[in-house]
């Protein structure tokens, strides 16, 4: 795996997250716009405290490699809040990779 993979960039196939309704996630702006669309139920499927499962943190450390990132989502349970991490880290993401850029 590349080791500048981040939530910008689409990871390997084999290694999208399949949603427990439907659908394959490749990157953290998919994963963004699932959550803000996704049913209470699913989301506490992959998301809740009664069996210590945090599918979607597991997903962006073991994935991503973002311990950063995957150590907020964990202790969070609130979907919203849950989102506003994930675009958080988004946005960081998204201007570290333009400062790059325009260092060039």
């Amino acid at each position: 795996m590349k080791k500048n993979l981040n939530l910008l960039r689409n990871c390997p196939s084999e290694n999208g997250f399949v949603v427990f309704n439907g659908g394959t996630l490749k990157n953290g702006r998919e994963l963004v716009n699932a959550l803000e669309t996704m049913d209470e139920w699913t989301f506490r499927y992959h998301v809740n405290t009664d069996n210590n499962k945090n599918d979607f943190a597991a997903w962006i450390k073991d994935v991503f490699h973002d311990s950063s990132l995957a150590d907020k989502l964990q202790g969070t349970m609130d979907k919203e809040a849950y989102i506003q991490h994930i675009k958080d880290r988004l946005s960081d993401l998204l201007s570290r990779t333009r400062k790059k850029k325009s260092k060039k």
